[in-house]
């Protein structure tokens, strides 16, 4: 149900913008966008080009299309140290807030929930600026990979 309202929403914000852009809409972008909110999030456009493999829509009209959610404001990229091979997306939504640990050696992304730094930063007031999400990644090493370290050095 949730991806559901999620491609009407997205679908709805993708059509307005191509309307204020003069763009045409397209029966592929749509497809792609549905099959983006089919998605557990964050995804990466190579899941993306997996799922749609199958509609035989290649991997250049992918990134076009999600180049085109992100100017849109659909999706928005999550900012990775491990490079561009590593980007990955995840849908705008009105309360997406989003905080994760990153490890630096392995790259896995944890996400995390901490009350506290979230009421600290929604109560912060920056001055002509209203802030409608936060995203906040940490950066280390993870268990397994500290874990691995010592083995290796012994």
């Amino acid at each position: 149900m949730k991806g559901v309202r999620l491609y009407k929403s997205s679908l709805d914000r993708l059509s307005r913008y191509m309307r204020e852009h003069e763009m045409r809409p397209s029966r592929v972008r749509k497809m792609v966008l549905e099959q983006a909110c089919a998605l557990k999030q964050p995804f990466t456009a190579k899941q993306l080009e997996e799922v749609c493999r199958q509609e035989q829509i290649s991997i250049g009209t992918i990134y076009n299309a999600i180049n085109l959610f992100v100017a849109a404001q659909i999706l928005r990229g999550l900012k990775r140290q491990r490079g561009a091979a590593a980007a990955e997306y995840e849908f705008v939504t009105g309360t997406s807030n989003r905080m994760q640990v990153v490890c630096k050696k392995c790259g896995r992304v944890t996400d995390v929930t901490d009350k506290a730094i979230t009421r600290l930063i929604q109560e912060r007031k920056y001055p002509n600026f209203d802030m409608q999400h936060f995203s906040l990644s940490i950066y280390g090493e993870c268990k397994a990979c500290r874990k691995f370290i010592r083995r290796t050095k012994q």
